[in-house]
C-alpha cells in the first residue's frame, strides 16, 4: 500500500485489507514522506503485523512498488490504494484467478466509486455492474488487445511474483501511468484473468487521483498512446513481437471505444 498523505482515508483501507479471510496477507505500507501523520497512523497496527517502510523523501508511487516487492517474499503481489478499500473475499478471488492457471501474471477485478465520505447507493452500484457487463468483452485474442481495449490497471491488482523477475520492477522515473507501462510488459509474457466482480471500492475526493472521470479516461488513453509509440520506439517498431501498424490500429481502435463509453456511472450519493 503505497501512501502519500492519506491520513484522512488509511485506516479504513487499513482495515478492509485486515478484514481479508481465506488469504494470508502482510500488509506493507510504503509512506511516501507524507507530511500528515499518514505514516504515525499506519504504524497503530504494528500489533496486527502491519509493517511501515518510510522514504526519507518522496520518491513515487514506482519507487513504492519496488520497495514492497524487495521486502517480501509473498508469491502474490497485489496494490491497494490508501484512500481506498477492497470488499470481503477480494483477496482471495484474485488468488484463486492467478494460481489456477501458470499462465496468469495478473489478476484484476472490477470496482464502483464512492465519495469522500465513502458513501454511494445502491443504484449508482449496480450502475457500475451494468457499465461493466456492458463493456466487458470487445473481441479479445491476445494480451496486447487486452491492455489497448480493457481495464487491467483500473482497480485491485495481483500480480505473480515471478513477473517481476521476468519483466523487471516498476519504472521510478515515470510520474504517471507506472501500472499501465507494467502491464505492457506483462503482457508480452504473461496472460491476464479477469475476475468479474466488484471487488474494489475507489473513493472519489478533491486530493485524490479519481476526479473527473470523464477528462481521466480520455488523459489515460493519451497515456497510454505515449507509453505504447515509446514502446515500439525501443523495441524497432514492433511491440510484442508483432507488428507496429496493427499496435497503431488498435490504439485508435481503442480511442474510438473509449469515446463511445466515456459517460461512466459516477453517481455516487443519490
Amino acid at each position: 500500500m503505497p501512501a502519500r498523505n492519506a491520513a484522512q482515508f488509511i485506516a479504513a483501507a487499513i482495515d478492509s485489507v485486515l478484514a481479508q479471510t481465506d488469504v494470508v496477507v502482510e500488509l506493507v505500507i510504503v509512506d511516501d514522506a507524507s507530511t500528515d501523520g499518514t505514516g504515525e497512523i499506519a504504524a497503530q497496527y504494528a500489533d496486527r503485523g502491519v509493517r511501515v517502510l518510510k522514504n526519507t523523501e518522496r520518491r513515487g508511487i514506482g519507487y513504492c512498488h519496488n520497495r514492497v516487492i524487495e521486502h517480501t517474499t509473498a508469491p502474490l503481489l497485489a496494490h491497494v490504494d490508501a484512500d481506498d478499500m477492497i470488499l470481503p473475499g477480494a483477496l482471495a478471488r484474485l488468488a484463486a484467478a492467478v494460481i489456477g492457471d501458470d499462465g496468469v501474471g495478473q489478476a484484476y477485478c472490477d470496482f464502483y466509486e464512492v465519495n469522500s465520505n465513502g458513501v454511494t447507493s445502491p443504484a449508482a452500484i449496480e450502475a457500475w455492474r451494468a457499465f461493466f457487463a456492458r463493456h466487458r468483452s470487445p473481441p479479445i485474442d491476445h494480451p496486447r488487445e487486452l491492455v489497448v481495449f480493457g481495464m487491467v490497471v483500473s482497480a485491485l491488482r495481483m500480480y505473480r511474483r515471478a513477473v517481476f523477475k521476468t519483466v523487471g520492477g516498476f519504472d521510478e522515473v515515470l510520474p504517471w501511468a507506472v501500472d499501465y507501462e507494467m502491464a505492457l510488459r506483462v503482457a508480452g509474457c504473461y496472460r491476464f484473468a479477469h475476475v468479474p466482480e466488484l471487488l474494489y471500492v475507489r473513493r472519489v475526493h478533491a486530493g485524490g487521483a479519481s476526479q473527473g472521470v470523464s477528462a481521466r479516461r480520455w488523459r489515460q488513453w493519451w497515456m497510454r498512446c505515449n507509453l505504447v509509440r515509446g514502446r515500439l520506439a525501443s523495441n524497432g517498431g514492433t511491440l510484442f513481437g508483432k507488428g507496429a501498424l496493427r499496435t497503431h490500429a488498435l490504439l485508435l481502435l481503442g480511442l474510438a471505444y473509449v469515446g463511445r463509453d466515456a459517460i461512466m456511472p459516477v453517481r455516487m450519493d443519490s
